[in-house]
């Protein structure tokens, strides 16, 4: 080792990274169980206190360790130490629900090693030659409490403290060869392509040096340039020179993740040494029909803490991309979660890819990534135009009231002081509903929070927490949880509440909803951002620029780069038909727009895609289509709802020789992601501006934001899904094609600034 290593780790995170065995059980906890372990604390450290004349309450130990080259830093706080006489006593206290008669003394290994490992500590800095630790037990139902007491010499201690520490040393020594492994390599690690495309090294040099100055970059890289390589590549870079101990790529959509993946693999098999690991849902990722996480209903969380250790340690040896295939092989060959695994392997790989939700979702993020260690963390946010709408709805939240009337059926005469609380929550939503009655109003929307509604969640929460405890198997169990976790999500969701909030309350049929509407996520997503070490977000559509760093928590310091395609222009042949396709003329002009479609596809032979501005429009034009061009058999129509599978078997269709019409979706999953190269895509017809529906919600962000309102909640999201569909056409620098935009509004100045200055229009 070139240096010294320095370690700091916690007592508690030692002993359990070394003792921890058992299973996993994600079965309900309730939330009051910290809050209520640390009065329990309170009230036993206050009797001590009362009892002992020389009694110490929360004593904070440290004490380090060095093995070669690397010191290990323990540190940690004894709940107590107890000095009568010449007796030292090291107290540890639990609380617990469960009967002090069914608590032995060796109840828990994992508690005595905590106490023992304080003890040892406590006798170093003090020159003791023996120490007593006492494990407290409190009961949380009954306020009892149970003790035991041992007694130990400083060898004893110091032959379990010194086995604790080899154990997590190997695996310390592990991690350390890995990155000086990974290290090396990088020094020799060069781009993976003979050359670079036209901006590519420009995009790359920026992010190298946005990661040295702890910066934000806003980048906008065409389609085609490279920016999943051109990204990567700079920040693996950076490791070497301290710049961030770990990279974590976000996506929007699992293709996106793979292109990742594949990055890394190519990088790789040039001889980089580096452990990337792919993170999926917990609901993809189960190997079970149901989720339900615990030794009762589930093999593979059985014993997990026992196994765990040992998969990673195959793992490691043999794999570089841990996939979501590779992590499901693993956990199949040792009956093991994989969600839960690939989470345990973050700890050993500098590579991460996951869904954006893990970083900026507060209800399910990756604490131990996000939180605990965001300030290690190069992040590279892609095609983070669609964070905008993702955050919205990760920082909004909704109740309806039947959810609550559903669950007053449900406890009304079962469960009375349950049933007393979710109905409280029902006299709080007649008294909003009154609101919108009074006034002869649908829907109303204002910055204001209903506390009321707030204190009557809560109360339902409290109340819930006992019986969600105690209740188990009883009926009407799982619809009490679900409307529990919907209370705490909105009851969260309204911690968050400020200027950039509104409360939109609607009434539709015989259902009332009350909605949180984050109007502006850009203070929730910029606490991520501004605490990583360093952020780059990056699109092949970020224009106007300033409306994307104004809501993805960018600022006057936030660095800026917007890179020109680097294909020829020529290349692409761009037409626009003035048809007049706003809403109120769709219907009038479907006989005409087929009749464009139907040119474009003669003059543009091969694949053709025909984006439409919503299903309903599309099934009208395609059924139009089909009976004026019968004889045309090629044609392709997007189905709602579909999965994964059948969205290849869709894309299967486009073959380099093949002549398929296909009609699709602005905004649809075919309108970004995809990626059909060379001939097998030839053009695209583009019908209407990319306007998202007209919306409460939408109306809300225009009346917000004043006088660029519009823009901000129609022009730019439609501009943005316009271009997306475009950039479907041109990926390689072979590539050639056609694009016709069909609406006339594009001949206006306004539309015409928003499109490529690159692109040489003509009219059609």
């Amino acid at each position: 080792m070139a240096q010294k290593v320095v370690i700091m780790e916690s007592v508690r995170g030692i002993v359990e990274y070394v003792l921890k065995s058992g299973s996993l059980d994600d079965r309900f906890m309730s939330i009051r169980r910290a809050m209520e372990g640390t009065i329990a604390h309170g009230r036993l450290q206050k009797d001590n206190e009362n009892i002992y004349e020389n009694y110490q309450k929360e004593v904070k130990l440290q004490w380090g360790f060095v093995r070669d080259d690397i010191e290990l830093i323990i540190e940690g706080r004894t709940d107590g130490i107890i000095k009568e006489r010449d007796i030292i006593v090291i107290e540890e206290i639990k609380s617990t629900y469960k009967s002090l008669i069914y608590i032995e003394e060796d109840y828990n290994e994992l508690h005595w090693a905590q106490g023992k490992f304080y003890g040892y500590i406590y006798c170093k800095e003090n020159n003791l030659a023996e120490i007593r630790i006492r494990l407290s037990y409190y009961n949380l139902n009954t306020d009892e409490v149970k003790s035991f007491e041992k007694k130990f010499k400083l060898t004893e201690l110091e032959a379990f403290v010194s086995e604790l520490v080899e154990r997590y040393m190997k695996a310390a020594f592990l991690k350390i060869a890995l990155i000086e492994e990974r290290n090396e390599s990088i020094e020799k690690m060069e781009f993976p392509f003979l050359t670079y495309r036209k901006g590519q090294r420009e995009l790359a040099v920026t992010c190298y040096n946005t990661i040295r100055n702890n910066g934000i970059l806003f980048a906008q890289a065409p389609t085609g340039i490279g920016k999943t390589i051109s990204t990567i590549f700079p920040a693996i870079k950076g490791l070497t020179n301290n710049m961030g101990d770990r990279i974590v790529y976000l996506t929007s959509k699992t293709i996106t993740g793979v292109v990742a993946e594949e990055a890394y693999a190519m990088l790789i098999k040039n001889g980089l040494k580096i452990k990337v690991v792919s993170i999926t849902a917990k609901e993809k990722a189960c190997l079970n029909d149901e989720v339900k996480c615990n030794a009762d209903d589930c093999k593979f969380a059985r014993d997990y803490f026992s196994k765990v250790d040992d998969v990673i340690e195959d793992i490691i040896s043999h794999e570089n991309i841990i996939s979501r295939e590779v992590i499901r092989k693993y956990s199949e060959k040792y009956q093991v979660c994989p969600f839960e695994l690939s989470l345990d392997l973050t700890e050993w790989c500098h590579a991460i890819i996951c869904d954006y939700n893990y970083a900026f979702d507060n209800r399910v993020r990756l604490k131990r990534i996000f939180e605990e260690d965001n300030k290690s963390n190069v992040i590279l946010v892609d095609e983070c135009h669609n964070l905008i709408d993702r955050a919205r709805a990760m920082y909004s939240g909704e109740i309806l009231k039947s959810d609550v009337v559903q669950i007053n059926k449900i406890l009304k005469g079962k469960v009375p002081a349950l049933y007393k609380a979710s109905n409280l929550i029902n006299k709080e939503l007649i008294e909003i509903r009154r609101e919108l009655e009074e006034n002869s109003l649908r829907v109303i929307y204002k910055n204001i929070q209903y506390k009321e509604l707030i204190k009557a969640m809560q109360l339902f929460i409290s109340v819930a927490d006992e019986y969600l405890v105690k209740g188990k198997g009883t009926d009407g169990y799982d619809e009490v949880m679900d409307f529990y976790f919907k209370c705490r999500s909105f009851v969260s969701i309204n911690e968050l509440y400020s200027d950039k909030y509104n409360t939109i309350i609607e009434k539709a049929k015989n259902d009332l909803k009350v909605k949180i509407f984050c109007i502006d996520p850009s203070d929730n997503i910029k606490k991520i951002i501004s605490s990583s070490y360093a952020t780059i977000l990056f699109s092949a559509t970020l224009w106007p620029m300033k409306y994307y760093i104004d809501l993805l928590g960018g600022d006057d310091k936030s660095y800026r780069l917007r890179l020109d395609s680097p294909f020829k222009k020529e290349n692409l042949k761009t037409f626009i038909s003035p048809l007049n396709m706003k809403y109120s003329m769709r219907e009038n002009n479907i006989s005409k727009l087929c009749e464009l479609i139907y040119r474009f596809n003669e003059e543009s032979p091969g694949n053709n895609i025909v984006f439409l501005p919503s299903f309903e429009y599309l099934k009208k034009v395609a059924e139009s289509y089909e009976k004026i061009y019968s004889n045309n058999e090629n044609i392709l129509v997007q189905k709602e709802n579909i999965n994964e599978v059948e969205k290849e078997e869709f894309l299967a269709n486009f073959r380099e020789n093949s002549k398929v019409l296909a009609f699709a979706v602005v905004g649809g999953m075919f309108s970004e992601g995809v990626d059909l190269p060379g001939k097998r895509l030839s053009g695209a017809v583009i019908v209407g501006v990319g306007f998202p529906k007209i919306s409460i919600e939408n109306d809300i962000i225009a009346s917000y934001f004043d006088e660029k309102g519009f823009d901000y909640a129609y022009t730019y999201p439609g501009i943005n899904k316009i271009l997306q569909c475009a950039g479907r056409v041109i990926r390689t620098e072979e590539d050639k094609g056609s694009i016709l935009l069909v609406d006339n509004r594009y001949l206006s100045k306004k539309y015409k600034d928003m499109l490529p200055t690159a692109w040489q229009i003509e009219s059609w």
